[in-house]
């Protein structure tokens, strides 16, 4: 039994640019969670990785990259209404720690689907309570 992960936008930015300085802190465990874990994501974080490898790297290279990203062997959920409502759930559970609105996606769609291991370096996501957080910069 493959263990399950969820991989949070922050730590996929970091992967696939190479002049980010926490680069090399996440390239090694990114890369050994890609063989050994079943990576499952929700839409809010393609887009929001799609969104950064864009912006931040042009929409020729970074295009290259979301193509690499999308053909991942990674499960993604959509965001539905009902995911919607679980989301505005987490939002108020979870605001007072820093979580805002795309954090609450995540949330919701974790405890939907019982994943609890994220990889993030996200202060926020820290804090609650029931998540265990890799972090693999120091």
């Amino acid at each position: 039994m493959s263990l399950i992960l969820t991989i949070d936008s922050n730590i996929w930015a970091y992967y696939f640019d190479a002049s980010a300085p926490e680069h090399r802190h996440v390239e090694g465990p990114v890369e050994k969670a890609l063989q050994s874990e079943e990576i499952v994501l929700n839409t809010i974080i393609v887009m929001e990785v799609s969104h950064f490898l864009i912006k931040n790297l042009g929409p020729v290279v970074g295009g290259e990259k979301i193509q690499v990203f999308l053909g991942y062997p990674h499960l993604v959920a959509d965001l539905d209404y009902k995911g919607a409502l679980d989301s505005i759930e987490e939002l108020k559970k979870h605001s007072h720690l820093g979580v805002g609105g795309r954090d609450s996606t995540v949330l919701a769609f974790m405890r939907r689907t019982k994943i609890k291991r994220i990889m993030t370096h996200d202060k926020a996501l820290k804090g609650v309570e029931w998540l265990e957080v890799i972090d693999p910069i120091p």
